[in-house]
């Protein structure tokens, strides 16, 4: 008897409208569902590329879960009081990373993917200056609202909700403002 493949568990769905505010338990959680459905459809890759800043602890996650080098491509959007303003995108023109070579199979990781413009810039950027002969691309959280489809995501958001992430914070406090530790 041969055995089925095993099919990679479904994107999680959430019609939150407004506000999602997401726990450290769940965001890790969502990675762990990412890494999952990587596993389960067998998707093979080089190394991961992470968009910094909100890919960053998505790539590094799924870089110590499956021993793949991590790479860093800047890029920034987001700006305003808390960072809530969607601007002219801006991509770094080099790439982080301690690997001989890339490729030639790349996963690139954000956070979530809102409009879609982030990952099809840096998908074009990665087809043109790296020229890999796979990229794959997976998020947290795919907005409905998306110009863009990744590869996998863990948790579909149709509602286009505000995303509170757990170090969001940070974004919001001075140093002055910490406590010293007792």
């Amino acid at each position: 008897m041969t055995a089925l493949p095993q099919l990679k568990p479904p994107a999680i769905s959430d019609n939150t409208a407004g506000e999602l505010v997401v726990s450290w338990e769940q965001y890790h959680r969502l990675i762990e569902h990412l890494a999952l459905q990587l596993h389960q459809a067998a998707a093979d890759f080089d190394q991961i590329v992470a968009l910094s800043r909100g890919g960053l602890r998505v790539g590094d996650l799924l870089s110590r879960l499956f021993d793949r080098p991590l790479v860093v491509m800047a890029a920034s959007s987001y700006s305003g009081d808390g960072d809530r303003i969607q601007g002219q995108l801006k991509l770094g023109h080099q790439l982080a990373h301690t690997c001989d070579q890339l490729g030639p199979r790349l996963l690139l990781v954000d956070d979530l993917v809102d409009s879609g413009t982030t990952l099809v810039e840096a998908s074009a950027w990665l087809n043109t200056e790296v020229r890999p002969s796979q990229l794959l691309t997976g998020v947290l959280w795919l907005k409905g609202g998306s110009s863009f489809q990744p590869d996998f995501w863990a948790m579909h958001l149709p509602e286009n909700p505000w995303i509170v992430q757990p170090f969001e914070r940070w974004e919001l406090l001075h140093p002055g403002e910490l406590e010293p530790m007792s």
